[in-house]
């Protein structure tokens, strides 16, 4: 009876390290909590290469999501790669929890080391310490904005307005952008003596999320019930009232994309079909300065009523 427990432990022990050596598709986990929700977390993960958190900067050479609940990285520093998962785990409307699973091209040799008792790994003592410090730059990053969506959906503005259209606009340059064509619409605002009806705003024309560009139009809304003309830069558009959902945005400009998934999200969540195509106010001007904390734009993602 020992013996044949014996046999069965021996073998259950050499599946484990079988498995665990070659089939096993991550070496290790780590584990942390972020602000926000997974849809914004994720869109900060996809900038990882941005953080400061190796010792030479990684190139993304390979990227896949999973709705907004996981996330595939390949990060590539010259000839040596790693394999990310990031599982997102939504805890709370402000917390989500992150799960990441590290894979190297040294499969073999990382988990060997993970195996010795008499020594400590310092493959995994470096990813430990990088993201560790991901972590700490993270929330770092995310106090710096908030957004808050609105539960019922409702209507956005109608806009008559001049507008200054950008193609092909990579999403984070979206608020450079702006502040290259925002002459264009106050020089024609001012020439033809045009008082502001509301705030500036953009309306997404085109998104492709996979390439991470968009193409918009930048606008000031007007009365255009007069006797005036558009010109080579200057478009004239009218924009209905649409069914949206909202959020509020505060913060810098330039991440007020991160709201978009937000909605997005919800949409998804409440089954409401969307046409991605997100309308922006906004309520502050950037060259007034101030903590970008205070600043505020409304975000509204258009839908089709609930039945």
């Amino acid at each position: 009876m020992m013996k044949k427990f014996i046999i069965i432990l021996l073998g259950v022990l050499l599946f484990s390290l079988v498995w665990f050596l070659f089939i096993k598709e991550y070496d290790y986990q780590f584990r942390f909590r972020a602000n926000h929700s997974p849809a914004m977390v994720q869109q900060e993960l996809k900038k990882i290469e941005s953080y400061s958190i190796f010792d030479s900067e990684p190139a993304v050479s390979y990227q896949q999501t999973d709705g907004y609940d996981a996330l595939k990285q390949t990060l590539q520093f010259g000839e040596r790669e790693l394999d990310l998962l990031w599982e997102l785990e939504n805890q709370e409307d402000t917390v989500t929890n992150i799960s990441l699973n590290v894979a190297s091209g040294e499969k073999i040799k990382n988990r060997l080391a993970l195996l010795n008792p008499f020594s400590r790994s310092e493959y995994i003592d470096s990813l430990e310490n990088s993201f560790l410090k991901f972590g700490k730059e993270l929330l770092i990053k995310q106090s710096a904005y908030k957004v808050q969506v609105i539960d019922s959906i409702v209507y956005s503005p109608a806009l008559d307005c001049i507008c200054k259209p950008a193609e092909d606009i990579k999403v984070e340059n979206k608020a450079m952008q702006m502040v290259r064509d925002i002459g264009y619409l106050e020089d024609f605002q001012i020439a033809h003596r045009l008082k502001l009806t509301g705030y500036p705003f953009v309306k997404i024309r085109a998104w492709d999320q996979e390439a991470g560009t968009i193409d918009y139009n930048f606008c000031f809304p007007v009365n255009l019930a007069q006797d005036i003309r558009p010109n080579t830069f200057i478009e004239f558009q009218q924009f209905p009232a649409t069914t949206s959902l909202k959020a509020i945005y505060n913060g810098n400009y330039r991440s007020s994309d991160l709201a978009w998934h937000e909605l997005l999200s919800e949409a998804k969540n409440r089954d409401l079909k969307t046409s991605n195509l997100p309308l922006e106010i906004f309520w502050n001007n950037p060259k007034t300065g101030g903590e970008a904390l205070s600043w505020k734009a409304e975000i509204f993602m258009p839908v089709k009523p609930e039945n």
